[in-house]
């Protein structure tokens, strides 16, 4: 009887979207990488250029693991959960189509892994973003500490800038992207909350493994204007923010966003009613400054050609 081929150590998985003309760049990063043991999964999210045609012509050529799947556009969110679906990989690694991955990260980051082994906690690696230099993003990760999780690293140590996550596979699985009709967008933090939340930790990688490239047309870019067209989406986000075990001066933050964002929406008193205890006290205190950025929110999108 034939052996059971072994599957790859990691999946990178990329949801796309009209980005033919980055992709390829991203794939020569990858067959740069000295690391092989990893699989491609790519979602074309109904692209309109050439990305199908162009997944295709890939299928016969690279030398690693390859799976392309188109499907109807639905936003990243549900790319990503789609994708899940083909993810081979022990571990799972979110790369975004306009970003690419530097000389040696895969081999680095397996390294990283193998540190991991006989920690029961462990739900993935954590590893830094990095500029075009290779400079660090967003400051580097606390010295003499290995473990941690996405709130923490946030809260706790203070670390703004966006890192590059790799989880077990199986764990986020258990953590699809949630799924609101009608909207397109929903903030990953949501994922990354909730897997800390569950008693999770990340491995701290001190390491560039990724390198951002911020596009003006790119989801970050357009940060304001989707979570605004996507209310349902955005007020899970802060109202399982307006959960966590965070500073004052955070848990203020958040709830002045979960009252300003609720302006956009235009259902104030619904939205915080489904905020708990305390906490909705002090979001319904806030709600001057929720409504002054709201109104500041609505001055840069009129100055951006967008509506407010």
């Amino acid at each position: 009887m034939a052996s059971k081929q072994k599957k790859p150590l990691v999946s990178i998985l990329t949801a796309t979207y009209d980005r033919a003309q980055l992709l390829g760049e991203l794939k020569a990063s990858l067959d740069a990488q000295d690391f092989r043991d990893f699989q491609w999964v790519v979602v074309d999210d109904g692209s309109s250029d050439h990305t199908e045609e162009l997944l295709e012509s890939w299928r016969e050529s690279v030398p690693y693991g390859f799976s392309p799947l188109r499907t109807e556009n639905g936003g990243k969110h549900r790319a990503l959960n789609r994708g899940m679906d083909l993810v081979e990989g022990e571990w799972t690694f979110i790369v975004d189509s306009d970003d690419i991955l530097p000389p040696g990260a895969l081999r680095i980051l397996a390294g990283a892994i193998a540190e991991t082994t006989g920690v029961q906690s462990c739900g993935g690696v954590v590893g830094l973003k990095g500029d075009g230099e290779g400079r660090p993003l967003g400051g580097r990760f606390p010295p003499a500490v290995a473990f941690s999780d996405s709130i923490a690293l946030r809260y706790r140590y203070g670390l703004k800038a966006d890192k590059a996550e790799v989880f077990k596979t199986s764990v986020l699985r258990a953590f699809p992207f949630p799924d609101f009709e009608g909207e397109k967008f929903i903030n990953e933090g949501v994922v990354w909350n909730r897997i800390a939340r569950a008693g999770w930790t990340l491995h701290l990688l001190d390491e560039v493994i990724y390198t951002a490239r911020y596009l003006a047309q790119g989801l970050s870019a357009r940060s304001l204007e989707l979570r605004i067209a996507n209310p349902k989406g955005t007020a899970l986000f802060y109202k399982e923010k307006l959960a966590l075990d965070l500073p004052f001066s955070a848990l203020a933050r958040e709830a002045v966003n979960a009252g300003r964002f609720a302006f956009h929406a235009g259902r104030v008193f619904p939205a915080l009613a489904e905020v708990g205890g305390m906490r909705k006290a002090l979001a319904i205190g806030l709600l001057p400054l929720a409504f002054a950025a709201y109104v500041r929110d609505a001055a840069i999108l009129a100055c951006r050609g967008g509506k407010g």
